[in-house]
């Protein structure tokens, strides 16, 4: 059956040409911020760093917003007018960042300098056993589906400089646990970090795990396992006379009520919890404070600012007492 070219009933996603020029004028105002994201994020992937995006004169309200929207994306470098005979004032010329290696000097120099940033120092071998786990996420994120950072300064960022924070929360020789670790975050960082740490990595998802799995045989790290099973299940398997975990985290679980739920039957005493979470974090704790009280835990909020992509993180530290 043929389909009907003058079927406007059409919900299928619009597939933009990957070339160096990008004409706004056929797409609804409200397409154009995913548009720009995943145009430019795929001329990045097939090596086109020069663009030129066409908005149109009028009176400059389409440029300002495509300006705007410029100014929030990663992997724009620069931005600019473009020349009279590409369209002058009526389009705008973006130059991307060019995609850096995990091999590469550069990467190792965004840890590094990030590190300092954030008032802590890594080794040469720490970073190269950071750049082989992000290379190996990317590779298995085609088929797994591990993350959704792909551009490698965000990884170095989003993924292993914000691990560094938790670090001195964490008491020598700790048994931790990682809930919903997916791609192996914060837990395998930290594992690298301190290698005194006896680390657990649970998630929901076998292809998760199996990654996690093999980036532990790769990286040869000891006293560190991954298991495919949920927090619920884990509760149900925890015996009175095994060690308890003293250190619970989790990057993944979005409501601290949800993590408290998951952790508190697992916590040790004494014992600490840790939600790694964005800017905001008011309303969740409002939600808990109640139980907070009751349960008589201590509350710690750390906020702290990711280097190179100036992003306001926090930590939610909750501990019980002996």
């Amino acid at each position: 059956m043929q389909s009907d070219p003058y079927n406007t009933d059409d919900t299928r996603p619009i597939k933009v040409p990957v070339e160096d020029v990008l004409d706004l004028h056929t797409f609804l105002p409200k397409e154009i911020p995913d548009l720009l994201k995943e145009y430019l994020n795929a001329c990045r992937e097939a090596k086109i760093y020069t663009v030129r995006i066409i908005h149109g004169k009028g009176k400059g309200f389409q440029k300002n917003r495509v300006r705007g929207l410029l100014k929030d994306l990663h992997m724009v470098a620069s931005f600019s007018d473009a020349p009279p005979r590409a369209g002058g004032w009526g389009a705008t010329i973006v130059e991307l960042k060019r995609e850096i290696s995990f091999e590469s000097p550069e990467w190792a120099q965004i840890l590094d300098k990030g590190a300092r940033a954030m008032g802590m120092r890594l080794e040469r071998s720490q970073i190269a056993q950071f750049a082989i786990h992000a290379k190996e996420l990317m590779a298995w994120n085609r088929t797994a589906n591990l993350t959704a950072i792909t551009d490698p300064t965000e990884i170095a960022v989003k993924h292993f400089l914000d691990s560094l924070p938790v670090l001195p929360f964490l008491p020598p020789k700790s048994w931790l646990l990682d809930i919903g670790s997916g791609g192996g975050f914060p837990g395998i960082p930290l594992k690298i970090l301190r290698s005194d740490l006896q680390v657990r990595l649970i998630d929901a998802t076998r292809k998760k795990v199996n990654f996690q799995k093999h980036i532990i045989r790769t990286l040869g790290l000891k006293n560190i396992e991954a298991r495919h099973v949920r927090a619920e299940e884990l509760k149900k398997k925890f015996r009175p006379d095994s060690t308890p975990y003293n250190i619970i985290i989790s990057k993944a679980v979005s409501r601290l009520d949800i993590f408290l739920d998951q952790a508190m039957p697992l916590l040790g005493r004494p014992g600490i919890m840790i939600a790694m979470k964005g800017e905001s974090v008011e309303v969740e704790l409002e939600d808990v404070s109640s139980r907070i009280e009751a349960e008589d835990l201590s509350l710690i909020v750390k906020r702290y600012r990711l280097p190179h992509l100036d992003i306001e993180r926090s930590l939610i530290i909750l501990s019980n007492s002996l």
